[in-house]
């Protein structure tokens, strides 16, 4: 197994302007010194010094990546350790610069380094997309990453080849050392992927599509202020229902018709269901950019809820003139009130724990964070199943962080980082941390660190000491198993705590082992028990204040292995060379003069990067053929190109081919496989025009497909979320509910 101990060390950053000027700061001493002799040595090597610098903007990229990584972590390292070797060969290119000076002046070498550049972009995005919960809805399944690992590699290879880095060949032994070590993480991949639902895929898809919303709603806020009206505000069909306060009717009476500190939750009857009504502030229903935000995100919950692990929301209404909040009844309360009441069997944890790590996966997966996993926020409903709940604190995974004024609440289960860093960001690490302490707290039935006041736990945590965990030593094995996994989770280095994947096969396994299926949990009522098997210690005694380094290193839980943040663009015109060949404008100038209508200086940048084997730039080279734009139209050719770039994972380029073939049809089914194929494609890389006609497609049964109203209906509802046009008529020209 790879070891990512030098990571850390090998960071810092280069930036690049359009002028080919170049700052370092933080950055490795080889290149700081190794530029500074570049300027003097002469001009043939300014056109690489920007390339040069995105090797190093890649590199230290793939650190981050893999570094903030949910899954796939040994696939990020493979990566890794091939881009390393390469960033040895340019220490070698800036040291021996004179020796090289004439591939500098070679323009096929230079179009190689163009090449290369455009193929280490290309390896960070597939490294950015499979190492986070979006793997699951990027690709259909396992052995498609596989397929896009190699393509990657033998491109890389393919290169380094041109560019003489010998070192980057890979021997066919450690190619198969390369190949085993990516395929453990692929097999635990595959798993994860079939335990997903085909349902639940198309609710993850539809979180996945509100969030991105929500993203763009903070930012106009940002721009033109919260008080702003937005240009495309959300459907009404998809607003979250609003229930009259006629359906809300008294129960019985009883002494659990009110719950909270507060007295804010209250018990009510809804369509013959018990309901929770919580109160909240008024909601403001407009289209300013705010108000259109919260919508969303009441959106996102009611689709949280889809999940039988998380509470279910059902609407807003009004109770005594107070704005509620309207959510499931959960009979027997939370669960730091029943452990508080009864005493619980380890199965009977394990089936809690089960349930609390599902529905905080199906979160995850969603993009989105709970910030406050501790017992007290799950609910245990009539039949004894756990639900996530109390969603105040969520954020979407890229949203701003959680302010901590309120840290005396949750600060037992609050991960090291945070506590020592209030204001540096929450993400999945910390997430795993509160988890470990949720299973220590139900494990031993009371809250951490219980006879310690804030300033204690925050220094007792800060120093990397936790609770005592005498568990480790039990006689039966589901105790032993939390243990282990708590004690990872407690890794003071996040980087070390487990992933999602690694803790649910370690779930997995511990319920296939101890649970026998239909058996009822096994409660004892506390002042009827004698059956407390662990040891209460008192953690102030200096004896048992033990670091997390006091405990062996486990293995990973003792299990078998497991939009591309911005790279610093390589501008390269307006640099003043003597060097006598054409110096190629970055991809990203082309994209540019397009909107600008400099289509001339457009065509050119996109040919000259196609025939550089990017494939964006092949899509864009196609649409240019397709259209006309600046050259002659040839729908041919740009076919030809349209399938290169869908054959590569271009979503536009794999519906714009489907529809190509549709027109050469003529009303023949040859094609029909072939058309389907690429627009499923570009429907699950996210187009939504592509959803659109596939739904239609489905739900009319055209090309030969058998009809299938249910997957149509739920391929256009996917497009309306993405404000599609005419999925939004199709929806309601059919009088189809949206949500």
């Amino acid at each position: 197994m790879h070891d990512k101990k030098d990571t850390k060390k090998k960071k810092g950053t280069t930036e690049v302007n359009y002028a080919g000027e170049y700052d370092v700061s933080n950055t490795a001493s080889w290149l700081k010194h190794g530029f500074e002799a570049m300027q003097i040595v002469g001009d043939a090597i300014q056109p690489f010094l920007p390339l040069f610098s995105t090797v190093t903007s890649v590199v230290d990229g793939l650190y981050t990546t893999y570094d903030n990584a949910k899954c796939n972590k040994k696939i990020c390292l493979a990566l890794i350790d091939r881009v390393e070797i390469v960033q040895q060969a340019v220490k070698s290119l800036v040291r021996k610069q004179q020796e090289n000076e004439e591939n500098f002046r070679n323009q096929a070498y230079y179009r190689s380094w163009i090449r290369f550049v455009n193929v280490l972009k290309t390896i960070k995005k597939f490294a950015d997309e499979i190492s986070q919960q979006t793997v699951f809805q990027k690709f259909v399944n396992a052995n498609t990453v596989k397929e896009a690992f190699d393509k990657n590699i033998n491109e890389f290879e393919a290169v380094c080849k041109d560019l003489h880095f010998s070192l980057a060949m890979y021997s066919e032994e450690k190619r198969e050392q390369e190949n085993a070590q990516v395929l453990e993480d692929i097999n635990i991949l595959g798993r994860a992927m079939n335990d997903i639902k085909e349902d639940m895929k198309n609710v993850l898809k539809e979180i996945s599509l509100l969030s991105s919303n929500v993203e763009q709603l903070k930012v106009q806020s940002a721009k033109r202020g919260a008080t702003s009206n937005v240009e495309n505000p959300l459907n009404d069909e998809y607003k979250v229902p609003l229930i009259k306060d006629n359906e809300l009717t008294d129960p019985d009476g009883g002494p659990d018709n009110v719950r909270g500190s507060n007295k804010t939750v209250i018990k009510k009857i809804f369509r013959g269901l018990e309901v929770a009504c919580k109160k909240v502030q008024n909601i403001e229903k407009n289209e300013t950019a705010e108000s259109q935000k919260i919508q969303t995100e009441l959106v996102i919950l009611r689709l949280l809820g889809k999940c039988p692990k998380i509470i279910s929301f059902l609407g807003l209404s009004d109770v005594d003139q107070n704005s509620v909040m309207v959510f499931e009844w959960a009979s027997n309360g939370n669960l730091k009130e029943l452990y508080t009441e009864y005493e619980i069997a380890w199965p009977t944890k394990l089936q809690f724990i089960r349930d609390i790590f599902n529905g905080l996966l199906f979160m995850h997966r969603s993009g989105i964070l709970h910030h406050d996993i501790r017992c007290e926020n799950i609910l245990i409903t009539e039949n004894y199943d756990a639900k996530i709940s109390n969603f105040e604190m969520s954020r979407l995974t890229q949203g701003e962080t959680t302010s901590c004024s309120n840290i005396k609440d949750y600060v037992r289960w609050l991960a090291p980082e945070k506590i020592r860093e209030p204001n540096s960001r929450y993400n999945h690490k910390c997430e795993m941390f509160s988890l470990g302490m949720l299973v220590w707290e139900l494990s031993y039935q009371r809250i951490p660190y219980e006879k310690m006041n804030l300033k204690e736990i925050q220094d007792h945590v800060s120093e990397n000491k936790r609770e005592t965990l005498e568990i480790l030593l039990h006689p039966t094995p589901i105790p032993r198993e939390f243990a282990k996994f708590i004690k990872q989770a407690w890794e003071d280095n996040a980087s070390l705590r487990p992933t999602d994947i690694q803790v649910g096969y370690l779930i997995k396994t511990l319920c296939k082992q101890n649970l026998v299926l239909g058996n009822s949990p096994r409660l004892t009522p506390k002042q009827n028990s004698n059956n407390n098997d662990i040891s209460y210690f008192n953690l102030n005694r200096s004896s048992h204040l033990k670091s997390s380094s006091d405990y062996s290193t486990p293995s990973p839980v003792d299990i078998d292995p497991e939009n591309l943040p911005d790279c610093f663009d390589c501008a390269l015109d307006n640099i003043p060379s003597v060097v006598k060949f054409n110096i190629i404008k970055p991809f990203e100038d082309g994209i540019k003069a397009h909107k600008n209508k400099e289509y001339k200086e457009a065509w050119e940048c996109f040919n000259e990067h196609a025939d550089l084997n990017l494939n964006l730039a092949k899509y864009w080279k196609g649409y240019y053929l397709y259209t006309g734009y600046y050259v002659k139209k040839n729908k041919k050719e740009a076919l030809e190109w349209f399938k290169m770039a869908a054959d590569e994972g271009v979503p536009d380029a794999q519906l714009r081919y489907a529809f190509g073939l549709l027109e050469t049809n003529n009303g023949d089914s040859e094609n029909n496989a072939t058309i389907l194929h690429y627009m499923t494609l570009a429907a699950d890389g996210g187009n939504e025009t592509a959803m659109y006609n596939l739904g239609d497609i489905y739900y009319h049964g055209k090309l030969g497909v058998d009809k299938d109203e249910g997957k149509g209906i739920e391929l256009v509802k996917l497009a309306a979320l993405k404000k599609q046009p005419r999925a939004i008529d199709f929806l309601k020209s059919n009088k189809i509910k949206f949500l």
